[in-house]
């Protein structure tokens, strides 16, 4: 088997290689390699410098789909020779980066890459209109062959909307650990010039804001816990004052959507904190919650809440007289399943 050795180059865009050795029969990964054991093709026109290189894990997904995209992963083939089908390029963006991922297959390597990513109308062409690979701004020759690499550039210093791609491969073909065929390689997609070297069009993908989840609610009448001022009937509950104790709010009887904690008497008074739970809240009217202090245990009849005249209103943070026991009722909404 032969060896795979993992590189990540850093370069004025990034890139990843898997890179193919004959000289071990072991699946590894090398320790850190040195900046001159990565070479690039020496043009002028060249805006990748090596910095250095470090030895990383295989991407999870060759064909880019598991990164964060904003739109499908776009793929055509790389043709090689005219004629020969040698791999894949895929092209897809983030909401900050653009990829281009080369993938070759059977027994096709890369020995180098030449790619053009930008405007149309800015594709390097000679006098004739045919491209020229070797002004191709995004280019790295290497040191063994690949069967995977991909570059990454920042989406702001791209053009927007639609941009032309032309991606470029010298690969060759390898039997039984020798170069049988070598080739020039492009992804496929429409002629330019007078040869058959080709670009494509790619459209960067906004990324849309996810959808607001969707939440619904049921009105109900909620009651403090602690004791039913009747028996039968009516399931209001009234609380018995104890200072710094919290007690659940239920709504409907048996849902839990609050909580309400008095405070111990200062001055007279009683403060009592409202909470919400489970996703609950208070229905938007103008009297949602209504507090009845009693001296004495409360008669043992239906309550009217909208007669209660210890306090009525919005707030959540109550300060009321202190008194031996409170009826407390609230107007709630809760959550519950939206129908389909």
């Amino acid at each position: 088997m032969k060896k795979i050795v993992l590189f990540f180059a850093v370069i004025a865009v990034s890139a990843i290689s898997i890179t193919f050795s004959s000289c071990s029969n072991d699946l590894n990964l090398d320790e850190e390699k040195s900046v001159n054991e990565l070479s690039l093709v020496e043009e002028e026109s060249a805006v990748a410098v090596i910095a250095g290189t470090r030895a990383i894990e295989v991407p999870p997904c060759i064909d880019l789909s598991c990164l964060d995209l904003c739109g499908d992963v776009q793929e055509v083939r790389l043709i090689a020779g005219q004629h020969y089908e040698a791999g894949k390029v895929y092209v897809v963006n983030t909401s900050e980066k653009l990829y281009v991922g080369y993938v070759t297959t059977g027994d096709w390597k890369m020995e180098a890459i030449h790619l053009y990513v930008g405007a149309c109308d800015m594709l390097p062409v000679n006098n004739a209109g045919n491209l020229v690979p070797g002004n191709f701004p995004h280019k790295v020759e290497f040191t063994e062959l690949q069967s995977f690499y991909y570059v990454e550039i920042p989406l702001v210093s791209l053009p927007d909307g639609c941009l032309c791609v032309s991606a470029h491969a010298e690969v060759v073909r390898v039997v039984d650990n020798e170069i049988v065929q070598s080739e020039t390689a492009f992804g496929e997609g429409e002629v330019v010039g007078n040869n058959w070297f080709m670009k494509f069009d790619y459209c960067i993908a906004v990324c849309e804001d996810e959808p607001p989840v969707e939440v619904c609610y049921q009105d109900e009448t909620a009651w403090a816990a602690g004791t039913r001022y009747v028996t039968k009937g009516n399931w209001a509950t009234y609380t018995p004052y104890v200072a710094n104790t919290t007690v659940n709010v239920y709504a409907g009887q048996t849902y839990l959507v609050g909580t309400a904690t008095f405070s111990e008497v200062v001055d007279g008074k009683v403060t009592i904190t409202l909470a919400a739970l489970n996703g609950a809240r208070l229905q938007d009217v103008a009297e949602s919650v209504k507090i009845q202090g009693y001296n004495s245990l409360p008669p043992s009849k239906n309550p009217a809440p909208g007669q209660f005249t210890t306090y009525k209103g919005t707030e959540t943070t109550i300060t009321v007289d202190a008194f031996a026991y409170y009826g407390i009722h609230l107007d709630v909404q809760r959550v519950v399943d939206c129908p389909e």
